[in-house]
């Protein structure tokens, strides 16, 4: 097994600027996923789907989503379905259990429903990092304008001189 971090695209090392002083470190063979928004899975629940809506919404905005992010999409919604329905079972049952031991005295242990919540929170938190929606992954990216069309390049092009 390789160790050692995990290799960068590409796309992510040009969003950083990293090939302007070296622009021979450029790989030129890594694959480009199909540009595309992704369909909603229909058995996500209600709060995936809805996550699922608003994260491609916001990904595409920022013109970073492909078809290829279809199945980390559907595990991120899925994760944060599970989070939110934890959340409200905390909020029913507390996060908390008060209880008395064989000798009488009160004693408290963690409801398993803030441990799924706190797990799912971590794993959302990750699956956001992996998409650069988080504000310390958003500060490795610098996204330059994009020429919308042939014309807007022409008068791009011309307009310096």
């Amino acid at each position: 097994m390789v160790r050692g971090r995990k290799p960068m695209p590409s796309a992510v090392h040009e969003l950083r600027g990293d090939y302007e002083k070296d622009p021979q470190r450029r790989r030129k063979n890594e694959p480009k996923p199909p540009k595309g928004v992704p369909e909603c899975p229909d058995y996500l629940d209600e709060y995936g789907q809805v996550e699922f809506e608003f994260i491609t919404r916001i990904m595409k905005s920022m013109n970073i989503l492909s078809l290829a992010d279809s199945s980390g999409l559907t595990m991120y919604c899925q994760t944060f379905s599970q989070w939110r329905q934890a959340v409200d079972m905390c909020a029913q049952y507390g996060s908390w259990n008060v209880g008395k031991d064989g000798n009488g005295n009160a004693t408290t242990t963690r409801n398993e429903w803030d441990r799924i919540r706190e797990k799912s929170a971590d794993s959302c938190r990750r699956w956001l990092i992996e998409f650069g929606l988080t504000p310390s992954a958003r500060t490795r990216l610098q996204v330059s304008d994009e020429v919308k069309d042939d014309f807007d390049a022409f008068l791009a092009r011309y307009s310096a001189n």
